[in-house]
């Protein structure tokens, strides 16, 4: 039989909490503490405080991609950093010399779309989901596709 791993809710809590806070899946997480998913899966139902610090830990890390996301959908700027060394005539280092460059990053239209399509998911305002309706009348089924209308004319 395998030896097993107890819970520690000192330890495992706070790793749990950091691992997840990192990005890490509960597959990446069980492999980290050497148990199983059904384990980590266990864990979570019987122990309260390693529900909440993997949540919270998870929570940090979306809330980072989201903040990153939003920065790539609107654009930003940022300021780039070069140190330059020179040297005189005769081989000796001169003053080093520091050269600010602001930097823009403009936006991303893919970006912009995604983070539209999942913040307006109740409102449907920007959503790209397509409704499919079927109903049947007698023995021939009639398919109505609903498709959002994209401006373009049609072939027919």
């Amino acid at each position: 039989m395998a030896w097993q791993v107890k819970y520690n809710a000192e330890y495992h809590d706070d790793w749990a909490w950091s691992l997840a806070s990192k990005g890490c899946t509960d597959n990446e997480i069980a492999s980290a503490f050497g148990v199983s998913v059904r384990t980590i899966n266990r864990w979570k139902k019987e122990h309260v405080s390693f529900l909440k610090k993997l949540e919270i830990g998870k929570e940090a890390a979306d809330a980072k991609v989201e903040a990153a996301l939003y920065k790539r959908a609107i654009g930003y700027e940022y300021e780039e950093t070069e140190t330059l060394l020179e040297m005189d005539k005769d081989g000796n280092r001169k003053p080093l010399k520091v050269k600010k460059t602001k930097k823009h990053v403009p936006s991303e239209t893919m970006a912009g779309m995604y983070w539209l399509n999942n913040r307006s998911r109740k409102s449907g305002a920007w959503s790209q989901r397509q409704d499919l309706n079927v109903s049947f009348d007698g023995e021939q089924p009639n398919v109505v596709l609903y498709l959002p209308d994209d401006g373009r004319e049609s072939d027919d």
